[in-house]
């Protein structure tokens, strides 16, 4: 009985020692929810051109070579854009492989989502402002709707019409979106699990499945 009774208030301890490490800052488990990862889908459905449920190095290779022919680059333009097109897509999208399917992808996501949310904000935050600097193409910190629809068909979105009805709902100022608003805009997108906050990707998916 004595026994039975030490193992009993040893468990409780036990539980909550962990209770107790769990509620620590950095410690906190944060899992995915089905809105999330909708959202992620999304994202991979957008390089997944074939439709194929995946995404490999021949899809890059037709992207970054769309975006460097639709911009009309010069050599030396066209190898820093190039280089840059290539980490992003390989580090953010591909996750270092050289094929990726979508359960992979979003199992990808879940796992840095679900470890340490603070930082796959931060990571997300990083490939935002990777490729929406790409993007400007000019270096002002400012998207214009040309930059915009380039972006769009070298992913093989070329329906110009919902390309650019997206850069308007995007609300655009003098014709132009920031890079801080694209990043700010695409960050929500790719890290908010909140279904009750506007999110205008959301909104525009719905209404514009690209």
């Amino acid at each position: 009985m004595q026994n039975i009774l030490y193992c009993t208030i040893y468990v409780i301890l036990v539980l909550s020692f962990n209770d107790e490490v769990a509620s620590m800052p950095g410690n906190k488990t944060t899992k995915a929810n089905n809105f999330l990862i909708s959202k992620w889908k999304i994202w991979f459905s957008w390089f997944d051109h074939d439709k194929d449920c995946k995404v490999n190095a021949a899809d890059l290779e037709t992207a970054r070579n769309r975006f460097a022919n639709l911009h009309h680059l010069t050599s030396k333009r066209r190898k820093v854009a190039v280089d840059t097109y290539t980490k992003w897509w390989g580090e953010y999208l591909m996750w270092g492989q050289s094929e990726i399917t979508e359960a992979e992808f979003v199992e990808y996501q879940r796992k840095a989502y679900e470890s340490d949310k603070e930082m796959f904000v931060k990571r997300m935050w990083e490939n935002e402002e990777l490729v929406c600097n790409l993007m400007d193409i000019d270096g002002d910190g400012m998207i214009t709707e040309k930059e915009h629809i380039v972006m769009f068909e070298s992913a093989e979105h070329n329906d110009e019409n919902v390309d650019r009805r997206w850069f308007n709902d995007l609300n655009p100022v003098n014709r132009k979106i920031s890079v801080k608003t694209m990043v700010e805009i695409f960050l929500r997108f790719l890290t908010c699990d909140d279904s009750f906050k506007p999110d205008l990707i959301v909104e525009l998916y719905q209404t514009d499945t690209l």
